[in-house]
């Protein structure tokens, strides 16, 4: 068994898979920074709610398997909104409203609407996130940050590549676990676990960079390497239903943004 998940790919048409990559970069990016500037618990909350929304509705990914892809997001979210809650400094306030006192320590209103908004910022960052890099395979993100943002093909190419790469370390460690298991190098003692953890991730490491240069070397024998202008095998244009999307997108946001300052 490996240690990573299977990816998170859509399993049905839906509105965010016929949309173009760069499209959801722009509103995804608008989304968190109005999610991170604004002050309060009210716009990341109706920015999760929307996002949840969306994911539901427009995504196309398997609902099912959300859940347990952001738990780990989840509880750092959790710990992050607690230590601010009992770290923040309006616990010191003696004019602020006390919700509760146990010994030295208190907690007040204000730092518990801080713990709050962390939380929620966090949660938004994993959602939006899902919603930008999940809803298309990353081929199709590569040609569209080629076609329509110029990026430059060994950038564009190379994420993509690093990507790809991404499920075969998680065969890689399966492989080394059971090879070494075989070899009765089983450990037995919670030290000699945090000794065969570290020895299998330098074998992991090896092999992921002796992979990294053969794939190097294929893409610069593709003519990767260079900046002369290549052809477009897979055409990927802007159509109007990226502009519905963008215009719906952003204006989301502002009402959203505009309904925190009140």
């Amino acid at each position: 068994m490996s240690f990573l998940p299977a990816p998170l790919e859509p399993v049905r048409p839906a509105l965010l898979t016929r949309v173009a990559p760069v499209t959801r970069i722009v509103v995804g990016v608008a989304w968190l920074a109005v999610a991170v500037v604004a002050a309060g618990p009210t716009v990341p909350f109706a920015l999760g709610v929307l996002a949840a929304a969306v994911l539901v509705v427009c995504s196309g990914l398997p609902i099912g398997r959300v859940p347990r892809r952001l738990a780990p997001l989840g509880l750092a979210a959790l710990g992050l909104g607690l230590v601010t809650v009992l770290v923040n400094p309006a616990n010191g306030d003696p004019t602020a409203v006390t919700l509760m006192r146990a010994g030295p320590l208190r907690v007040t209103e204000p730092a518990l609407w801080a713990g709050v908004a962390i939380a929620l910022r966090l949660v938004v960052i994993a959602l939006v996130s899902l919603l930008v890099f999940a809803s298309s395979d990353p081929t199709r993100l590569a040609d569209s940050l080629v076609q329509q943002w110029h990026i430059p093909y060994r950038f564009a190419y190379g994420t993509l590549a690093a990507l790809r790469i991404v499920p075969l370390l998680a065969a890689d460690w399966a492989a080394i676990t059971t090879v070494r298991r075989l070899r009765g190098i089983e450990p037995h003692s919670p030290r000699d676990r945090v000794t065969a953890v570290g020895g299998a991730l330098l074998v992991l490491l090896v092999t992921a960079i002796r992979r990294a240069e053969r794939m190097a070397l294929a893409m610069d024998a593709r003519g990767f390497d260079t900046a002369r202008p290549r052809g477009t095998y897979r055409p990927n244009s802007l159509t109007r239903l990226d502009a519905l999307v963008l215009v719906l997108g952003l204006g989301a946001v502002v009402a959203v943004f505009a309904l925190g300052v009140r």
